[in-house]
């Protein structure tokens, strides 16, 4: 992989590389780029992966190979403390933050930490997670940033880590900041391009996804939240008498958190609604209507008081751009057509934050990388890699959908994982467990995991397809440890604490001398969870991740395929539930060392006819045909761990 990426480098071509597990995929680009002195942007799907990119895969590599290298980590605006704001909202100025007195505290503790953090990176402060109501006071918007007009500039962390990228010879982005700064060229990296010699997307089974999503509309109940307290506050700072800015601030969250509770019990069951007609699935007409109503009146008030107070400060006038930009989005994705061919639209919810989002993407706006790649395409080397890009030599599933293959440049690979999954891996399939079609499914499936995983001692992950799946079998669990059903196991769900406090759980479990730990988690699990050791040795996966009928991004990638929609299943569906399964097994086996068994917990692996090709995109890991086997290789599994535990 190494000496592809080198000569992709030297042709300024363009590389397309399915790495499995063990690969070291991460070395094999970076190795290339440090030998040759090349400048790069590096991009993958989280900023967790960011970090771990920048804090431990690079400093490793630079010290093995013992050359040096200039690396700036460079996120998106709202991940760095805007220190200008967090004055203002010690001094008061935080929308009734200050009446609350654990919102006071935590604001102090935020600002003691911002007296001392270089990089202003809100990642290095615990205990703040992404739904906090403090984010919108200590961050700043491109629309209220001040620029040089801030009091603060010259402490301003964002122009900070900007001004380190560009001297920087590597820059660490992730997928979202790469395509949202190509939509509105605000976050600096439109500066970086011209200087680079390549661009690297790393995990780019996300590429696709995420460019449809950033590239196409979005409005949530979060943009209505920040736009209705910065009205608040910043009307009654500079034009306090003009226009009733509080009732103008409470009637427009009101209307938003009035449009959620209607929207959260169909958001609860699925995650996500698809919204083909005038009503999102699952949503009562007569009151979508009155809430969409009532929100478009509030924003629209809200709009013209800005607009008459637009004088009295630049603050407010950029805050009316900021209204006029959001009334745009909403009207737009009001008048979207998800039904006409060319489009599709749905409801987000955010599991965290119990929020809403609507979005909408078009054909059009799936082919924006592709106008996107050609202007930035001469002179740069362009390199995707992932563990799972596809099911054929040609990697179609993943290039197709973003023209690569159109490219004479384009040169495909596929590598296979070098660990021994035969040897370090058993797969079992229970053909006992009600239909994965059957309600009673992920019950007795929750009562098997506890079974499984007292017999283990813990150690056991579980991924569902679904969200109420993973609410059932988790509070099933955790029903059944207080009952004294199960050995002592301690059992955390997603959603119950935040994603990094899970996994450090999780991990500790297995050195502790208390109870062994299950983690039942859903989609977000599926894929950049890197659990190396005996920590994991139990992945279950609750069902077949066939994309549901109504998938808005899946409509969208059966619209723009050139199958007839006899063989839509085949060409869309199947592969994209082969890449699925293939992120979630991943999890497992991640060096030669681990051991484990996956249990794919639906028969129709066995029985369908297209069992064979989702057999075919897991790791060859060795069969158990009964749970008796499965037991005594979770024993051995137990055994083993405690003696090397003991030594």
């Amino acid at each position: 992989m190494a000496e592809a990426v080198a000569d992709t480098l030297e042709t300024q071509g363009v590389l397309v590389v399915e790495a499995g597990t063990g690969v070291g995929k991460t070395f094999a680009y970076l190795a290339p780029l440090l030998l040759g002195g090349r400048r790069a942007v590096l991009s993958t799907a989280t900023q967790a992966l960011q970090d771990q990119l920048f804090h431990r895969d690079i400093p490793a590599l630079s010290a093995w190979l013992g050359r040096s290298v200039r690396v700036a980590l460079l996120k998106g605006r709202s991940s760095y403390v805007c220190v200008h704001r967090l004055d203002r909202a010690r001094q008061g100025d935080s929308g009734g933050l200050q009446a609350d007195p654990a919102q006071v505290a935590a604001l102090e503790h935020v600002y003691r930490w911002a007296c001392a953090s270089v990089q202003g990176d809100l990642a290095e402060l615990p205990g703040l997670d992404e739904a906090s109501p403090l984010r919108p006071w200590i961050t700043s918007t491109r629309d209220n940033c001040l620029g040089g007009q801030c009091p603060r500039y010259g402490d301003c962390h964002v122009n900070r880590a900007r001004a380190t990228a560009l001297a920087a010879d590597w820059v660490v982005v992730n997928h979202h900041l790469f395509f949202a700064d190509h939509k509105v060229q605000s976050e600096g990296l439109e500066e970086l391009l011209p200087g680079v010699d390549a661009v690297i997307l790393d995990e780019a089974h996300r590429v696709n996804d995420i460019g449809l999503q950033v590239l196409g509309l979005s409005v949530g109940e979060r943009d209505f939240q920040v736009l209705a307290r910065e009205l608040r506050s910043q009307g009654v700072r500079w034009a306090r008498g003009m226009q009733p800015w509080a009732h103008l601030s409470l009637v427009l969250e009101s209307t938003a958190q009035a449009l959620g509770r209607h929207l959260r019990p169909a958001l609860e069951r699925v995650g996500r609604a698809r919204w083909a007609h005038a009503t999102p699935e699952g949503v009562d007409p007569g009151a979508w209507s009155r809430d969409v109503a009532s929100l478009t009146q509030a924003l629209s008030q809200a709009e013209r008081a800005l607009l008459s107070a637009s004088e009295a400060a630049e603050p407010l006038r950029r805050l009316h751009d900021v209204a006029r930009q959001l009334g745009g989005q909403w009207r737009a994705i009001g008048q979207a057509h998800g039904s006409d061919g060319q489009g599709v639209r749905w409801v987000d919810g955010d599991g965290v934050a119990g929020l809403w989002r609507l979005r909408a993407a078009s054909i059009e706006s799936g082919d924006a990388f592709r106008r996107l790649f050609e202007m930035r395409s001469e002179g740069l080397a362009w390199i995707f890699t992932s563990a799972t890009l596809g099911t054929e030599p040609s990697l179609r599933w993943f290039t197709a959908p973003l023209h690569l293959t159109e490219d004479v440049r384009t040169r495909c690979l596929r590598l296979a994982s070098p660990l021994d999954h035969a040897r370090l891996g058993r797969l079992f399939v229970p053909t006992s467990l009600p239909s994965s079609s059957d309600p009673a499914h992920s019950r007795e499936l929750a009562a098997a995991v506890g079974r499984w995983a007292a017999r283990l001692g813990g150690c056991t992950l579980v991924l569902t397809t679904s969200l109420k799946a993973m609410q059932v079998i988790g509070e099933t669990l955790q029903r059944g440890v207080a009952n004294g059903d199960h050995a002592p196991l301690r059992v955390l769900v997603q959603g119950q604490m935040s994603k990094r406090a899970l996994l450090a759980g999780f991990r500790r479990a297995r050195h502790d001398d208390g109870p062994g730990a299950v983690l039942v988690a859903s989609m977000s699990f599926w894929e950049g969870v890197d659990l190396v050791g005996d920590s994991l040795q139990l992945l279950v996966i609750d069902k077949l991740p066939f994309p549901a009928p109504d998938d808005p991004l899946m409509a969208l990638r059966a619209r723009r395929s050139d199958h007839p929609e006899a063989s839509v299943f085949q060409a869309c569906h199947l592969p994209q539930a082969a890449m699925a399964l293939k992120q979630g097994a991943g999890r497992l086996i991640r060096s030669e060392t681990d051991e484990g068994v996956l249990v794919v917990a639906d028969e129709r692996l066995l029985t369908r006819s297209y069992g064979p090709a989702l057999l075919a995109a897991l790791p060859p890991l060795s069969m158990l045909d009964s749970e008796a086997g499965l037991l005594g290789e979770l024993e051995r599994l137990r055994l083993t761990r405690v003696s090397t535990r003991d030594r």
